[in-house]
């Protein structure tokens, strides 16, 4: 396992910018240890798939280690794993964030209804604009605004079974990565937030995501790829809120980046 310093979200695109030989309007820095890490590898990565979990914080990681083994697994395994200061308490903004490399103040995505109405381009349009194809499995209403502006759009609606939906995100990015010319897919898996907001039981959620995530990792494993797995914001438990609130403000949430390239094992 490899452990590293503490990073921001808003790396995550300049990082893969650099990577793809693209330029990003953004402040935040490239991580060179990602960059050294998959130069170092050989084939390099021609292929990379970035997994946002929804309410994935580093706490959240480490208290539900045992149900979110495979992930721990990629890790231990020769991956590098980063702890990342957020930027947003919410989905939208935050997922905004690391596909811009910018502060929510400064793209302005707040909402689902921001997306069709920014003139920011995300790390996906960007390469796409650049002749590299590009791809994203997410809800609907996130999805609309990216038709016809990157190569492949898998828009899942929203449903009462996270399970389902999630189920679908995991096979949409799978069935996108047998594209030969595909550089980069997104997609965002949420039954740990879902479960969250409910106060259901989290580690049903958490193994259920590591399933799909072991699934996503063999896929990029057999296209010789590289795979981020992030969260995007703090897991919004009831406990923690009651304790809050009694105790004061705590301190600024933080959630995992993993980096790995999955063909040099198999999971």
């Amino acid at each position: 396992m490899f452990f590293m310093q503490s990073i921001s979200l808003l790396q995550i695109a300049p990082t893969l910018a650099e990577f793809f030989g693209v330029h990003l309007n953004s402040q935040a820095r490239p991580v060179e240890q990602i960059l050294e890490f998959a130069y170092s590898h050989k084939p390099i990565p021609q292929v990379v798939v970035l997994v946002v979990v929804d309410s994935l914080d580093f706490r959240f990681y480490f208290d539900f280690a045992d149900a979110l083994g495979g992930i721990h697994e990629l890790v231990k395994r020769d991956g590098l794993l980063f702890e990342c200061e957020t930027v947003s308490s919410h989905t939208t903004p935050a997922i905004a964030s690391i596909l811009t490399g910018l502060r929510p103040e400064s793209h302005g995505i707040l909402t689902n209804d921001d997306v069709g109405t920014s003139n920011v381009n995300s790390i996906l349009e960007i390469l796409e604009d650049e002749g590299q194809k590009t791809a994203a499995a997410i809800e609907t209403k996130g999805a609309e605004p990216l038709w016809g502006r990157i190569s492949h759009v898998f828009a899942v609606d929203d449903r009462e079974d996270i399970f389902e939906y999630d189920e679908l995100i995991k096979t949409h990015t799978i069935s996108v990565l047998k594209k030969q010319d595909l550089r980069l897919a997104f997609s965002h898996l949420r039954a740990i937030d879902r479960f969250a907001h409910r106060g259901l039981d989290l580690s049903v959620a958490a193994k259920a995501t590591d399933e799909n995530i072991r699934a996503i990792a063999t896929a990029v494993g057999e296209r010789d790829g590289m795979l981020f797995i992030c969260g995007d914001h703090e897991t919004h438990l009831k406990d923690r809120k009651a304790k809050q609130a009694t105790h004061g403000k705590a301190p600024a949430a933080t959630v995992p980046l993993i980096v790995c390239c999955p063909y040099v094992y198999k999971v």
